[in-house]
C-alpha cells in the first residue's frame, strides 16, 4: 500500500488549494506546509513509529512559544471516534480516515492554525541576539564569569546566581534586557557544559543558538531562549518557582553519570 500516494489523493490535493506544499520528511511522516506573513504553518500526517496501521494529524507553526497540537486540543465535537492515533486495517479504511481528517481540518484546523500563528508572549528572543550569542559565546562567557565572580563556584551556585540576576530584572522592560540575557545565556551554557563538554550549534529551523551533546549526552537546549523563558514566566507570576535551569542541568548530569559510574562519589 502506497501511503504517501493515498494521503496525497485524499488530503494533499485539497490542502494544496489552500497554499500548502508537501515537504519530504521521515518515512513515517507526511508534512504539508505553507508560509503566511512570515509564519510557517504545518499540517502533518504521522504514522505510529512502532505500530503500523495507526495514523494521526499534528498541527504546528513556528510562532514563538507555540507547540505541536492535535485534534484533541481544539476540536469541540463530542463522541468522535478517535482523538489520538486512528487505526486502519486496509486501504479502504485508510481512505475513510483521511476523508474524516480532511473534514476536521477544513472545519476546524485551518482556523486553528491562524490562532497558533501568534506568539504566546512579547518576550521573544530575536534571531540577531541568538546569532550574536552563537558567534561570541566563548568571549561572553569569559566576560561574565569574571563580572559575576563565578570562576570558583560550582555549577549549582552559578545557576542560583543566574536566578538571582533574573529576579533583579523582573520590573524592567524586555527590550532593555537583551545584553544581560545574552550574558547569562553564555554563562549558563558553558557552566552546565563544564566549560567545553558541549557543542554550540545553529538551528536553522528555529533560528536559534543551541547547545548539543551537553556533558557528552544526547541532551540539548537553546540557552538564550531558555533564560528569557524563565524571566518571562517569573515576571508574569512573581510566586512562580522556576526549575527549568536546574532541571536541564540535572538531566545532563543523569546521562553523564550513567555513562561514567566510576565518577559517582561514595558518601559512605
Amino acid at each position: 500500500m502506497n501511503i504517501k500516494k493515498i494521503i496525497q489523493e485524499e488530503l494533499g490535493t485539497e490542502l494544496e488549494k489552500y497554499g500548502f506544499k508537501y515537504r519530504k520528511y521521515e518515512s513515517y511522516c507526511w508534512p504539508y506546509e505553507r508560509e503566511i506573513n512570515g509564519i510557517r504553518q504545518e499540517i502533518m500526517v504521522a504514522r505510529d513509529r512502532f505500530e503500523k496501521g495507526y495514523i494521526k494529524v499534528m498541527f504546528f507553526t513556528n510562532a514563538y512559544g507555540q507547540t505541536i497540537k492535535e485534534f484533541k486540543n481544539f476540536v469541540p465535537e463530542e463522541g468522535a471516534r478517535h482523538w489520538d492515533y486512528w487505526g486502519y486495517e486496509n486501504e479502504e479504511e485508510l481512505r475513510e480516515i483521511l476523508r474524516e481528517f480532511k473534514r476536521l481540518i477544513l472545519t476546524y484546523g485551518l482556523d486553528f492554525l491562524e490562532e497558533i500563528s501568534k506568539p504566546t508572549t512579547d518576550a521573544i528572543p530575536t534571531k540577531e541576539a541568538n546569532e550574536y550569542l552563537y558567534e561570541n559565546h566563548q568571549a561572553i562567557f569569559e566576560e561574565y564569569r569574571i563580572k559575576f565572580d563565578t570562576v570558583n563556584k560550582t555549577p549549582e551556585e552559578v545557576i542560583d546566581l543566574i536566578y538571582q540576576k533574573l529576579d533583579e530584572k523582573l520590573d524592567e522592560p524586555f527590550n532593555k534586557l537583551e545584553d544581560i540575557f545574552i550574558g547569562l545565556a553564555a554563562l549558563y551554557g558553558h557552566t552546565i557544559c563544564w566549560g567545553d563538554k558541549g557543542i554550540w550549534t545553529w538551528d536553522q529551523w528555529k533560528d536559534a543558538c543551541y547547545i548539543e551533546n551537553i556533558l557528552g549526552s544526547c541532551h540539548s537546549l537553546p540557552p538564550l531562549n531558555l533564560i528569557i523563558a524563565v524571566w518571562d514566566m517569573k515576571r508574569k507570576d512573581r510566586k512562580y518557582k522556576s526549575s527549568l535551569l536546574r532541571t536541564n542541568y540535572e538531566t545532563a548530569l543523569i546521562y553523564y553519570y550513567r555513562d561514567h559510574p566510576e565518577e559517582i562519589e561514595d558518601d559512605e
